[in-house]
């Protein structure tokens, strides 16, 4: 067994053992707290040159239990496309990925909050008619802005990212680290419901 079927293998037994232990921790808190709510949506269309197009759309919500003012944890979904059209025809891609996500957020009035959130993911894909699977980690720092009703508006400016994808019939694993804070702001609408 080589060294990235090594670490996709480990990685797949901690994220089970993670949703394991996440799913037993939070049953006893979800009667008592509140449900998080939030997602992002992204489109992108672009015209590079004259006979070639860029259309891209990303959509990832996900749902989590607040179990104290500082601990929230669940799922996350992230689902993304996109497509090229050119001289040397059409590439498609598309994207999916899924796994629990912990976030610790600290209050600084009552409208201003910071949190980092911690996610680790399952990928899967298919790019250019060659499927992957793979899997992937992200930190990112973020700002929430409460507003009325127990919505909030969220902004995070860029993050630190790891992801591993194995190509179908392919005995390595493309590897990506990045390192971005600072950049890459995002914008994303969340909703707290009383249980």
């Amino acid at each position: 067994m080589c060294m990235s079927e090594q670490l996709v293998s480990s990685f797949k037994k901690w994220m089970l053992s993670s949703l394991v232990v996440a799913a037993s921790t939070l049953s006893g808190y979800a009667q008592r707290n509140t449900l998080l709510v939030y997602g992002t949506v992204g489109a992108e269309s672009q015209k590079v040159t004259a006979t070639t197009k860029a259309n891209s759309f990303n959509f990832s919500p996900a749902v989590g239990y607040q179990w104290t003012d500082h601990w929230t944890g669940g799922v996350s979904l992230a689902l993304s496309s996109a497509k090229s059209t050119g001289e040397f025809g059409d590439v498609k891609a598309s994207g999916v990925a899924v796994g629990p996500f912990v976030r610790y957020a600290y209050p600084l009035s009552d409208i201003f909050a910071v949190y980092g959130q911690f996610n680790a993911n399952v990928l899967s894909g298919k790019t250019a008619g060659i499927s992957y699977s793979g899997f992937g980690a992200s930190f990112f720092p973020a700002v929430g802005v409460n507003l009325k009703n127990g919505f909030a508006l969220n902004f995070s400016f860029g993050n630190l990212s790891f992801t591993s994808e194995k190509p179908k019939d392919s005995a390595k694993s493309l590897t990506d680290f990045k390192l971005g804070f600072g950049s890459g702001a995002t914008f994303g609408i969340s909703k707290n419901f009383r249980l």
